[in-house]
């Protein structure tokens, strides 16, 4: 029986050496390490198969062009954001939602992000990409939490809730802008939850709860 072309070729790939799983992941690393270092002037497919050992044909096997292997590097890398908690409070839950955020900025993936943030014009694409599938996922959850907040009274009911979230995020990127290694987070990511919905509430924010509780990451 005569073989289709495309058995012939899916029959040449089994017979041929498997492809090593590991090599995905070292240039899916060193990409975020060699963006987040060398920014997107020096980003390219011999960098990055320097950094991560690696041949070059490999990384054009896998993918197209640099926006692709950077766009892929960025969904593989950070670390998937557990659903918007619900303790009771918005405080509580405000705190959780943004720890999960600082603690993706920790390390080499966070400053990517940074990175990326500020040179959105250059780097379009893979911009674009990342706020459509990440960002607005991670913008979600907030704004979730802040109108549970507000169907139990503690948010105001004329509140803008994008803009809140804005301030939120702006405020933790600055945090690991000045301050990007490992370190204890939660007190001052308290703390911001709290200035925040000082001006959301109804109520004042009880000053004792903003005092740093030493948690650390």
């Amino acid at each position: 029986m005569t073989k289709t072309r495309s058995e012939k070729v899916e029959q040449k790939a089994r017979m041929g050496r498997p492809r090593d799983g590991s090599i995905r992941r070292k240039v899916i690393d060193a990409a975020i390490e060699c963006y987040e270092e060398l920014g997107w002037s020096g980003f390219n497919f011999e960098a990055v198969s320097v950094r991560a050992k690696v041949g070059r044909p490999a990384l054009y096997r896998r993918w197209s062009n640099r926006e692709e292997l950077l766009i892929d590097a960025f969904r593989e890398l950070t670390p998937a954001l557990p659903a918007a908690p619900d303790h009771g409070n918005v405080r509580e839950d405000l705190t959780e939602v943004a720890m999960e955020y600082r603690r993706v900025m920790l390390g080499a993936r966070g400053r990517a992000g940074v990175r990326l943030f500020i040179e959105q014009e250059a780097t379009a694409d893979v911009f674009h990409a990342v706020a459509a599938e990440i960002s607005a996922y991670r913008n979600s959850l907030i704004v979730e939490t802040l109108k549970r907040g507000q169907s139990r009274g503690e948010v105001r009911s004329d509140a803008d809730l994008q803009v809140a979230t804005e301030l939120l995020i702006g405020a933790l990127m600055l945090d690991a802008l000045y301050a990007p290694g490992p370190y204890q987070v939660r007190g001052i990511v308290a703390k911001t939850v709290d200035m925040l919905l000082r001006g959301l509430g109804n109520n004042p924010v009880d000053r004792d709860t903003t005092e740093a509780t030493g948690d650390p990451v």
